[in-house]
């Protein structure tokens, strides 16, 4: 074999394995992706960080943070919040269920949100400096 030879048969053999390891992984976020569900019947605390970011613990060991589709005026000093689910008890990420809450400053009126994400976090604190890190990078864009 020439060397000319053996250097394309190696090149060919590396392209190869490059082209097989990009659709490797391509095929990795689909199957990673996981729905991510509340249960709203046992949901026991949630905090509006923002007017765009909630944190809900469920049950007494599971801790999330909703990200709104967009700002929702006045969240972080509603003085209640409830959720409307379109279907049963869950409210699932990207799904159609929405923030309630009565607006401080709105009087008995209520205001509605919808649902953007829902994403784990550890604890309130890390929902917390997640949220912080994010406006802070909005702030500098």
């Amino acid at each position: 074999m020439s060397l000319k030879r053996a250097f394309m048969l190696g090149f060919l053999l590396a392209f190869i394995g490059q082209v097989a390891t990009a659709q490797d992984d391509s095929a990795e976020p689909d199957e990673a992706k996981e729905q991510i569900c509340v249960n709203t019947r046992i949901v026991r605390s949630f905090d509006a960080l923002t007017d765009q970011y909630v944190y809900v613990k469920e049950g007494s060991d599971k801790h999330y943070l909703f990200t709104m589709r967009t700002r929702c005026l006045n969240l972080r000093d509603a003085m209640g919040i409830a959720f409307k689910e379109s279907v049963g008890s869950r409210i699932c990420a990207d799904g159609f269920g929405e923030i309630v809450y009565r607006n401080r400053f709105g009087g008995r009126r209520l205001e509605s949100c919808p649902i953007g994400t829902i994403d784990r976090v550890e604890s309130k604190e890390d929902a917390a400096a997640i949220v912080a890190a994010l406006t802070a990078k909005q702030d500098d864009e």
